[in-house]
């Protein structure tokens, strides 16, 4: 019998290979010498190769502690599952509002009068409605994602397996009926299929690099032309220790922001998702106000009377983070958001 994780990590590696072929070498094995795939191997690829809030928790989820079919496994698939929309969500948000800003896309009645109630407080019936709602836009308008594979991916029978998860949310994930251990072993089993569907949908990701831009400085030599000198941390990891990159470049980014990049050799091409994920490693704490921050990456979840607030995708406590250096820029950033995207009901001054 095929060992707890072992189906899925066996699949979605072999379907993340097609984006990333040098995953390969970790299939190769010497035959001769009994050799056998090490998944424990493939998982550390697949959490490294997903961007680390989807990694993150698939790294929990191949843990040792989530190895039995009881409720703490099934909170977990719910969690991870919650976790990739949210991702997927804040990615298509992101360039709907740059495309929008260069006019590249309109953005009908339908979503702007529903957007601004829906992003006001996340869940997952809103992170589905969003994923439908602006991927059917894409479609419609024959607009170009900066992720092609989204267009092919992204289908009916996508977006009818996101909608399972709703109803299945609020009644076990919120603890609404209880499941006997019989029961819970079940779903954990039928859930583990059905997010292996939305992982293997999602696979794409592994051709793409997430960064955080921990600083960008100007290099200007005599009689040349100036150069900006990024430093980026990689967010795609199998822990939080994240690797730093170096760039040097005529063309620039934006400061302090977590950016989707097709190639993290240049600063070419990139999708700027912040504010709604951001990192906050390079943060000093250099006053007391700001002790309660912590250290990592986090997710914007609710707005309310000019406060963002935000999970944290490592730190599992609450997190106020309103001491941050950057705030106001933050709440400035995502009411533009708004504006942009519902421009009628956005109470936001044009």
């Amino acid at each position: 019998m095929a060992q707890i994780n072992e189906e899925l990590i066996r699949q979605v590696f072999q379907e993340m290979s097609k984006y990333r072929p040098s995953l390969a070498k970790y299939l190769i094995v010497d035959e001769d010498e009994d050799e056998e795939v090490d998944y424990r191997i493939l998982g550390d690829q697949i959490i490294k190769n997903y961007p680390w809030p989807i990694g993150v928790e698939l790294r929990r989820l191949f843990s040792a502690s989530m190895r039995e079919l009881d409720r703490m496994r099934l909170d977990q698939i719910f969690k991870t599952i919650e976790r990739t929309m949210q991702f997927v969500s804040f990615v298509m948000l992101s360039q709907l509002w740059q495309d929008a800003i260069k006019k590249k896309i309109t953005i009908p009645d339908g979503i702007t009068s529903e957007f601004e109630n829906r992003m006001s407080v996340l869940s997952m019936g809103n992170f589905t409605w969003m994923i439908r709602a602006v991927g059917n836009l894409y479609q419609d308008a024959k607009q170009e994602w900066f992720m092609p594979e989204i267009s092919e991916n992204f289908d009916k029978k996508f977006y009818a397996a996101l909608d399972f998860w709703v109803p299945e949310r609020n009644e076990i994930g919120h603890y609404q009926i209880n499941l006997t251990q019989e029961e819970i072993e079940k779903r954990c089993v039928e859930y583990e299929e059905k997010l292996m569907f939305i992982l293997l949908k999602i696979a794409f990701l592994a051709k793409y690099s997430l960064v955080s831009v921990r600083e960008i400085k100007v290099m200007k030599p005599k009689n040349r032309d100036a150069k900006f000198h990024h430093v980026v941390d990689l967010l795609n990891s199998a822990d939080s220790d994240f690797a730093a990159k170096e760039i040097d470049e005529e063309k620039f980014s934006e400061s302090h922001s977590v950016l989707l990049m097709k190639s993290i050799k240049s600063i070419e091409e990139y999708l700027n998702l912040s504010p709604l994920i951001i990192d906050t490693h390079s943060e000093v704490l250099d006053t007391k106000e700001k002790f309660g921050i912590k250290k990592d990456i986090f997710m914007y979840t609710k707005f309310r009377g000019d406060h963002m607030m935000y999970i944290g995708t490592e730190v599992t406590e609450k997190c106020d983070l309103r001491a941050l250096s950057n705030y106001a820029q933050l709440v400035e950033e995502f009411k533009e958001l708004l504006g942009t995207i519902a421009p009628t009901k956005s109470s936001v001054e044009a």
